[in-house]
């Protein structure tokens, strides 16, 4: 961080404060003290008090989560009379005599319940490795880094053999004939090298991120509480999505965790 101070004149070596937006952000200047991903994270988190705290009368633990399949609006969640809590889609409530969706209404309470217990059974799977979270027969983010770097190295060292061939020719030691044939043959060589790169890095986008030991970390930190809060939930769901039909999806903020739903979901109806 620079000039948030200044001298008042250069006679006067006093100093006054600059405004914000005369500052000078420099990042990365230094070694961090905790790693960007996770410092991102606890962000996250204490953006999530911050709202809960002054916007929020109640603190659900599922607050912020829940979206309506069909129309992928907020569902709420409100009091009744009688002090028990259901949900109800905002599209819905907000526009109920058009039609637009549907009410998705069921008890909050039991759809909570519902939850912690599919993510306290499948963190305990996980803690026993009774799942495994390698990636086994698939490459990671990483191993498919590895290769782009090894596929850029093998086309740069054509191209340059292509330029001390073009040297090679100006000063006589190369044919013209022998130039064409050898240039031809590099130049399609590194067409081909460029295509496997692309098609390596488009295998990049979509493989998974080797999280496990991140994965992990949390498992046991979320087993370790007696009572999970809001912000915890928000760093491992994405959101939670209800169907019409009371179908509930959890989308995890891990992929590897989105690819083992199938092992211990169920319908919380």
């Amino acid at each position: 961080m620079q000039n948030k101070r200044s001298r008042i004149s250069y006679k006067n070596r006093k100093l006054r404060s600059n405004p914000q937006e005369q500052w000078n952000i420099v990042e990365n200047t230094h070694e961090p003290i905790i790693e960007k991903q996770v410092f991102d994270k606890v962000q996250k988190m204490v953006m999530v008090q911050k709202y809960n705290r002054n916007e929020k009368k109640h603190k659900f633990l599922l607050d912020g989560l829940l979206f309506c399949y069909e129309c992928k609006h907020k569902i709420g969640v409100r009091t009744r009379k009688n002090g028990k809590l259901d949900m109800v889609c905002n599209n819905y409530r907000r526009n109920s005599k058009l039609r637009l969706c549907t009410s998705h209404g069921f008890s909050y309470d039991t759809l909570e319940k519902d939850i912690l217990q599919y993510i306290i059974k499948l963190f305990l799977a996980i803690d026993s490795k009774k799942i495994e979270l390698n990636i086994k027969n698939n490459r990671t983010k990483q191993d498919y880094g590895k290769m782009l770097k090894q596929k850029q190295t093998e086309i740069n060292l054509i191209k340059d053999n292509i330029d001390k061939m073009y040297v090679d020719k100006l000063n006589g030691k190369v044919s013209e004939e022998m130039y064409e044939r050898l240039f031809n043959k590099l130049i399609n060589e590194v067409n081909q090298k460029e295509k496997e790169y692309n098609e390596l890095k488009d295998k990049k986008e979509n493989a998974l991120q080797d999280d496990s030991k991140e994965i992990e970390k949390i498992v046991k930190e979320f087993l370790k509480l007696e009572k999970p809060a809001p912000e915890i939930m928000k760093v491992i769901i994405n959101k939670i999505e209800i169907h019409q039909d009371k179908q509930v999806d959890i989308i995890f903020n891990f992929k590897k965790l989105n690819g083992l739903k199938g092992v211990l979901s169920k319908n919380m109806k």
